[in-house]
């Protein structure tokens, strides 16, 4: 004998009544570069449905993508730096018209900004690399090794945050900055392969030496070439991290 139809519906909507309902709508500025921000848009969904048990369309959080195409941004991070900010600018106050109830930026050489583009806004702004070093120094890490842009590396954005938290850094020589520009630039381009893998090995290899038990992904194309199963010490991707705080301020 089958069940009652209406047994379907009550289980139906017991179900549906476990998902967490997200109440607030997603803005991502996107674009620096595309492949990254398909790759965090992606683990976004993922994580919907791995940590909300998402399942109907419903059951999702609104996501406003604004991929900007800007100019005077390459694989090294600033080229114009006054041409950045405005283009940033403008592409903040899009998502903000467009109803979006906060924005986080899927790159983390622009954070540079973060302070004034905050103050150009009404809506909340989210930091990566703030979310990033926090969540890094909640689980006990006092070394780390710093893999990001070359702008981001220089204007010691990472360093900064990690020194307010207690935690040393170790970055990059100029030779191997040059490398991590030469794989940025790759998945720019979709051509990223095991042979980025092989480059960036030796770099975090070295920093193992030198007594750091994390790495830091602070640019947002590096995870599309290096996974945690790739090396035997701690990845802190920042896409991810950034991804995981957007869904909780979500609800």
């Amino acid at each position: 004998m089958s069940p009652p139809s209406h047994l379907y519906s009550s289980i139906y909507m017991i179900l549906i009544s476990t998902h967490k309902k997200f109440a607030k709508r997603i803005g991502v500025l996107g674009g620096m570069g595309p492949r990254a921000s398909c790759y965090l848009y992606g683990r976004m969904i993922s994580l919907v449905q791995d940590l909300y048990g998402a399942i109907q369309d419903e059951d999702y959080p609104h996501i406003l993508i604004y991929n900007l195409p800007m100019v005077g941004f390459d694989e090294t991070g600033f080229a114009v730096p006054d041409m950045v900010k405005n283009q940033l600018v403008t592409g903040l106050q899009t998502l903000e018209c467009a109803g979006a109830d906060f924005i986080f930026m899927a790159c983390n050489t622009v954070h540079y900004y973060h302070r004034f583009l905050q103050q150009q806004i009404g809506v909340p702004l989210l930091n990566i690399i703030e979310e990033t070093v926090k969540r890094v120094a909640a689980e006990n890490h006092n070394k780390v090794g710093l893999l990001s842009s070359e702008s981001t590396h220089k204007l010691q954005l990472y360093q900064i945050a990690c020194w307010q938290y207690g935690l040393e850094v170790v970055s990059v020589n100029e030779k191997e900055q040059k490398i991590l520009n030469y794989v940025i630039l790759q998945v720019m381009a979709g051509r990223q392969s095991r042979h980025e893998v092989a480059l960036m090995k030796p770099v975090i290899e070295k920093m193992q030496q030198a007594g750091v038990s994390a790495i830091i992904l602070g640019c947002t194309e590096l995870p599309l070439v290096i996974q945690q199963s790739d090396v035997n010490l701690s990845l802190f991707n920042s896409s991810e991290i950034i991804t995981r705080v957007a869904l909780e301020y979500a609800l």
